[in-house]
C-alpha cells in the first residue's frame, strides 16, 4: 500500500475505536448483560471493519483512478508539446 492509503487506514482504524467505545458506553447505560455485549460489540466491530475495508478499497482505486488520469494527461500535454515544437520549426523554416 502506499502513503495515502496507509494513513487512511490509520484514520479508519481510530475512526473505529472511537465508534467502539461510543457504542460501548452507550450500551453499557442501557443495562444490557456483559454477555450480550461481547456478543453485540463482536458484530459491532466486524460490521464497522467491513465498512472501513470497503471504504479504504474504495478510495484507493479512486486514487489509483486520479493517477492514471494525472499520467494521461502528462502524455497528452508531452504530445501536444512535440507537435507545437514542430509547428514552430515548421514556422521558422517558412519565415
Amino acid at each position: 500500500m502506499n502513503r495515502e492509503t496507509d494513513r487512511l487506514s490509520d484514520v479508519l482504524t481510530e475512526m473505529s475505536a472511537k465508534a467502539l467505545v461510543t457504542w460501548m458506553t452507550h450500551s453499557a447505560l442501557q443495562d444490557i448483560p456483559r454477555e450480550a455485549l461481547l456478543v453485540r460489540g463482536h458484530y459491532f466491530v466486524y460490521a464497522l471493519q467491513a465498512n472501513f475495508v470497503l471504504l479504504r478499497d474504495v478510495l484507493s482505486e479512486t486514487l489509483e483512478d486520479i493517477e492514471q488520469q494525472s499520467h494521461d494527461l502528462e502524455e497528452r500535454l508531452d504530445s501536444l508539446e512535440r507537435r507545437l515544437q514542430t509547428l514552430q520549426k515548421d514556422t521558422d523554416i517558412l519565415s
